[in-house]
C-alpha cells in the first residue's frame, strides 16, 4: 500500500475514500482533517499570508501533493485530496492563478521555522544555484531554451525548453544523518530572458534573495555558498553586515595587495589597491612565497590529507573592490581530487571552515533531484504567468516542510517497510524515507483515526483494494 508505484488513482482519491468509509464518517471533508496534527502545526504559521478560504484550500492542496502517487498535475493533486466529487477543480487552479498571496512571504516564515527548530544558534549555511524545470508549449509564460546541466557534459551541451529557476536553500544538519547536510529551499526566483519584462541576471536575483533572508534575520550570521556563476561583484558588494560568501575563484583572477597608507605630505588621490599579486594558478605552484601545509580534513564520509595554502588580506578588486578577502588554495597530494581555489569574504576564516563550508553547496543539487524525482517539479500543466510562478515551487515548499516535520515529530512515528534485502548498505533516513513516513502516517490517521485505535470497516478495506487496483 505504501510503495511508490505509478498507479493512477480514480474516483475521489485515496484520502477521500479512506475518510468517507471510516466508521465514524462525517458528512463533509474539511482541509484541516487531511493534515495530521503534527504537520498541521507547521502549516499553521502561514495562515496570515492567505485569505481564510484560500488558506483552507492551500492546506488541502498540500495534503494532496504529499499523497499523490501519479504525476502532480493540479487535477491529479485535487483528485488525491478527495474533494474532486464535491468541488470543481477550478477551486484548486484559482489558488495559483488569481488568489492574493506571495511565495516570498511564505519563504521568510519557512526560513524562520527552520532557523528556530533546526539551526537555533551558530552560523547559518545558505546554498544557491539555478535549475531547469522541463516544460512544453509555446504559450508557457517565461519559457525558453536553456542549458540542461543534468544531461550535458564538458564535450556535449544539451539544450531543452523549460523554466529556469534560481533557488536558495538553507543547508541544515539532520540529527539522524550526521554524514550529510539537507538543503531546504526557502526562496526562489523565475528567470526571465532578455527582452521579457522584469529581466534580471541570475546573480542579481541570487543576491536579492540572500539579502532578503539576511535582512529578515539581522541577529544571525549567514554564509552563502555557490558555484562560480554566483561568486562575482553582484553577490559580494553591498551585502548586509551579517552575510558572508564562499565560492570558487577563477584561476586567472587579478589579485592585489592592500594599499599602503599615504605618506606624510603626499599629494593626489590615495591608492585603492596595492601591488599586483600572482594569479591563483601561479600561487598554488609557488610554495616558497606562499607556504603550504598539510591538513587532515575530516569530511562526512572520508578523511583526507590535503595541501593547503591560505593567503589573507588580499584584494580581489573586480569582485569585492577594497574589501579584503581570504584565498584558500587546495591540492590533493594523491592527485585524486582536482585543485580548488576558493575565496571567502571574511579574511579571518580558517582553511577548514572555508573548505568544509563550500562542500555544503552540493546539498542544493540533491534538493533539486528530490523535487524532480519525488515531488513532481516538472508536472503542473499550467501556462499563465501567475500559475507558472506559483505551481511549480510547491515541490520545494512541500519538500522543505517534510524534512522539518520529520526532524521534529515524524521520526517518532510509523515508517514504510520495504522488502529490499539486496539493499544492505543503504544509509537512512533518505528524503524518500521521510516523505514515505509522512504519507504513511497521514493514511494511518484516515484509516484508524487520530487515536490510531479505530477499526476500519470491511467496506473500507474492499473499496481501498479496488481504488489501489484501478488502472485509470
Amino acid at each position: 500500500m505504501v510503495q511508490r508505484e505509478r498507479t493512477i488513482l480514480s474516483g475521489v482519491g485515496i484520502l477521500g475514500v479512506l475518510y468517507s468509509l471510516r466508521t465514524n464518517h462525517r458528512t463533509e471533508v474539511r482541509s484541516m482533517d487531511q493534515l495530521i496534527p503534527s504537520f498541521a502545526a507547521l502549516v499553521g504559521p502561514f495562515r496570515d499570508c492567505f485569505h481564510p478560504q484560500v488558506f483552507q484550500t492551500f492546506q488541502t492542496l498540500l495534503a494532496g501533493w504529499i499523497v499523490c502517487v501519479g504525476p502532480r498535475t493540479i487535477s491529479e493533486v485535487w483528485q488525491a485530496t478527495g474533494l474532486a466529487a464535491k468541488r470543481h477543480h477550478d477551486t484548486a487552479y484559482a489558488v495559483f492563478h488569481s488568489a492574493a498571496w506571495e511565495w516570498d512571504d511564505l519563504g521568510i516564515i519557512l526560513a524562520t521555522l527552520i532557523l528556530t527548530h533546526l539551526v537555533p544558534g551558530g552560523v547559518v549555511w545558505v546554498a544557491i544555484d539555478d535549475t531547469l524545470c522541463h516544460k512544453r508549449g509555446a504559450k508557457v509564460a517565461f519559457g525558453g531554451i536553456f542549458l540542461d546541466a543534468v544531461l550535458s557534459s564538458k564535450r556535449h551541451k544539451t539544450l531543452r525548453f523549460g523554466l529556469n529557476w534560481v533557488v536558495m536553500g538553507i543547508a541544515v544538519p539532520v540529527p539522524m544523518r550526521p554524514d550529510r547536510y539537507f538543503c531546504l529551499p526557502v526562496l526562489w526566483r523565475l528567470y526571465r530572458k532578455k527582452g521579457q519584462p522584469g529581466h534580471k541576471p541570475r546573480p542579481q536575483s541570487a543576491a536579492e534573495l540572500a539579502r532578503r533572508l539576511a535582512e529578515a534575520n539581522p541577529d544571525r550570521t549567514f554564509w552563502l555558498v555557490g558555484d562560480s556563476a554566483y561568486i562575482n561583484a553582484v553577490t559580494l558588494r553591498n551585502r548586509p553586515a551579517n552575510l558572508q560568501v564562499i565560492g570558487p575563484l577563477h584561476w586567472k583572477a587579478a589579485l592585489y595587495g592592500l594599499a599602503e597608507p599615504p605618506r606624510q605630505g603626499q599629494r593626489g588621490r590615495r591608492r585603492k589597491k596595492g601591488d599586483r599579486l600572482p594569479t591563483p594558478k601561479a600561487m598554488i605552484e609557488d610554495t616558497v612565497n606562499y607556504p603550504a601545509e598539510l591538513l587532515e580534513m575530516a569530511f562526512p564520509k572520508v578523511t583526507r590529507e590535503l595541501r593547503i595554502q591560505v593567503i589573507r588580506d588580499v584584494l580581489w578588486y573586480r569582485g569585492s573592490k577594497t574589501a579584503p578577502v581570504a584565498v584558500v588554495l587546495v591540492r590533493d597530494p594523491l592527485g585524486q581530487w582536482r585543485d580548488e581555489a576558493l575565496v571567502a569574504t571574511d579574511p579571518t576564516a580558517s582553511a577548514a571552515f572555508v573548505i568544509l563550508g563550500y562542500c555544503r553547496r552540493w546539498s542544493v543539487e540533491l534538493a533539486f533531484y528530490d523535487s524532480k524525482q519525488h515531488l513532481g517539479l516538472h508536472d503542473p500543466r499550467v501556462w499563465s504567468e501567475k500559475s507558472v510562478e506559483r505551481a511549480h515551487p510547491m515541490a520545494w515548499f512541500v519538500g522543505s516542510l517534510t524534512i522539518v516535520w520529520y526532524c521534529l515529530k515524524g521520526h517518532e512515528g510509523s515508517h514504510v517497510e520495504k522488502d529490499r534485502r539486496w539493499y544492505k548498505d543503504k544509509v537512512t533516513p533518505t528524503f524518500t524515507d521521510m516523505l514515505g513516513a509522512l504519507r504513511l502516517q497521514m493514511w494511518e490517521s484516515k484509516v484508524y483515526g487520530e487515536s490510531g485505535e479505530e477499526s476500519p470497516s470491511p467496506e473500507c478495506i474492499r473499496m481501498l483494494l479496488h481504488t489501489l487496483s484501478a488502472v485509470a
